[in-house]
């Protein structure tokens, strides 16, 4: 378990030094080929120019709104934009200025835990196993005489002795 946490940590690591972000997909907007909740992984480094229609881009939309759709059109440097699933086009062209990046790959389904720790009581839940776990890590271990076993000390094990009898 200690060696998938440390390739994991690794890998996040490499793809944050590539300026490869995830991004977690909240609407179905990309519905089929992006599922809502889904981890888009979204290279920062690639150019808008080296965009082509058909490519799947991450831009903002407005202030905030962070959006994941397909370019269905290039004029002038403005890209324009669609969801798999919208029956329309977004109303505002991609430029250079709302731009982020292209997706590169997809992760179906994963986001859903992000989405629920980004909740109050996801973030309580996090931290009441953290809190478990640290405290379960520091119950002393020994070992049983006969198995060679370790056991949580506290656990209790019934030993028979000679003068028990049996029922």
């Amino acid at each position: 378990m200690t060696t998938l946490i440390i390739i994991c940590a690794i890998a996040v690591t490499a793809l944050f030094l590539a300026k490869i972000k995830p991004y977690v997909v909240t609407t179905g907007s990309m519905v089929p080929a992006i599922p809502v909740h889904s981890v888009c992984f979204v290279n920062e480094n690639a150019t808008l120019e080296s965009i082509a229609v058909g490519d799947v881009i991450s831009f903002r939309m407005g202030e905030s709104a962070l959006v994941t759709h397909r370019v269905t059109a290039i004029n002038d440097g403005r890209y324009t934009t669609k969801g798999d699933a919208n029956n329309t086009e977004d109303t505002s062209p991609v430029t250079a200025e709302n731009y982020i990046g292209k997706t590169v790959f997809v992760i179906p389904k994963i986001g859903t835990a992000a989405v629920f720790l980004h909740r109050r009581t996801g973030r309580v839940l996090a931290a009441v196993v953290i809190v478990l776990l640290m405290v379960t890590s520091f119950i002393p271990t020994k070992k049983d005489e006969k198995t060679g076993k370790e056991i949580k000390s506290g656990t209790f094990k019934a030993e028979k002795n000679s003068t028990d009898r049996e029922p």
